[in-house]
C-alpha cells in the first residue's frame, strides 16, 4: 500500500510508470473529472478508470477485498472517506471470483486511511481494503478508482 497526494511531485516520480499515469491523467483533468459522469472509462495502457460518486456510512454492508489482476489506485477528488485496510494474510478469504477479479475477506481491518481531496491511495494485491466509511459525519465522496494491471508494472 501506498498512501501519497497528488502534489507529493518527489514521491510520485519513483513510482512505476503506470501507477504515474493515472495520477498526472487526475492531476490534468481534475476540473472536467468533479463533473463527469459516474462510470467506466478506458485511458489507455489497459488501464480502466471508475468514477465513483456515493454517501459514506458506517461501513457495516461494504466488503473487504483484493484483487489478483490488477492494482486500485483511489484519488478522492471531493468530500472524504475512511478506508480500512490490513494484510491479505492477516484476514479469512471468503469468495473468489475471478470474472470479476474479486476477493472477498472477512476478518478485523487493521487500521483505517482518512482519505480527503486529492489524496491517492494505491493498493496492491495484498491490500485487503473496505472503502466508504464516514470520517467524522456521513458525506459525500467523489472519487476515482483507477484498475491497473499488476503484469503492467
Amino acid at each position: 500500500m501506498i498512501f501519497t497526494n497528488l502534489k507529493d511531485d518527489l514521491q510520485n516520480k519513483i513510482l512505476p510508470e503506470n501507477l504515474q499515469r493515472c495520477i498526472n491523467y487526475t492531476k490534468e483533468n481534475f476540473e472536467k473529472l468533479l463533473t463527469d459522469e459516474c462510470g467506466s472509462y478506458d485511458i489507455g495502457s489497459g488501464i480502466k478508470m471508475n468514477i465513483l460518486s456515493y454517501e459514506t456510512g458506517d461501513g457495516e454492508g461494504n466488503i473487504s477485498e483484493t484483487h489478483l489482476k490488477n492494482v486500485d489506485v483511489q484519488i478522492t477528488l471531493s468530500g472524504g472517506e475512511g478506508i480500512a485496510v490490513n494484510n491479505n494474510h492477516n484476514m479469512k478469504v471468503d469468495k473468489i471470483d475471478e470474472d470479476k477479479d474479486l476477493i472477498i475477506h472477512s476478518g478485523e481491518m487493521m487500521f483505517n486511511v482518512v482519505m480527503k481531496s486529492g489524496d491517492v491511495l494505491i493498493l496492491f494485491p495484498e491490500d485487503v481494503h473496505k472503502s466508504g466509511s464516514k470520517r467524522e459525519e456521513t458525506g459525500k465522496v467523489r472519487k476515482l478508482v483507477f484498475k491497473v494491471p499488476v503484469e503492467s508494472l
